[in-house]
């Protein structure tokens, strides 16, 4: 999908390919491993893209290890889905930033030497937020939204 003709110069400068960790198995041709590389490389060079890992606890009570890939959004800039990356038509700080379920990520990842603001992330709804950061929102924040949604949709 995304090969090193799309990395800009200086992100090719910049990160060394040698630093991408990329889960190795003998099944995974080169040209597989390669192209997962430069994939992790391209959402390097993204500065609205972070990744961290956490321990979750599942239902059994057995714990794993959740790595969670984010990107964030930008004041006045277009809003990004924070699971995908991809950009949707509406612009942060605008009227259409309600029919988004918001959510202010508070946590220490998010703090970097240019930015010390908490990051703003975007969701289309409550419950692909729960999917993608591995949590539980109360049922009155997620019946609050789906009435405000419903209110902005008459």
């Amino acid at each position: 999908m995304y090969t090193e003709e799309y990395l800009p110069e200086e992100a090719i400068e910049y990160f060394d390919v040698s630093d991408v960790s990329i889960e190795e198995t003998s099944s995974i041709d080169t040209e597989e491993r390669d192209r997962r590389k430069t994939h992790e490389l391209y959402k390097r060079s993204d500065p609205d893209f972070y990744s961290y890992k956490k321990v979750v606890r599942d239902e059994e009570g057995n714990t794993f290890v959740h790595k969670t890939q984010i990107y964030s959004s930008q004041f006045g800039k277009k809003i990004r889905n924070a699971p995908t990356g991809i950009r949707e038509s509406d612009t942060m700080g605008s009227l259409q930033e309600d029919l988004y379920f918001r959510v202010k990520d508070t946590s220490l990842y998010t703090k970097t030497e240019l930015n010390n603001e908490p990051r703003k992330l975007f969701y289309r709804n409550p419950e692909e937020c729960e999917r993608h950061l591995s949590i539980t929102l109360p049922r009155s924040v997620k019946e609050a939204w789906h009435n405000k949604q419903l209110k902005l949709k008459c």
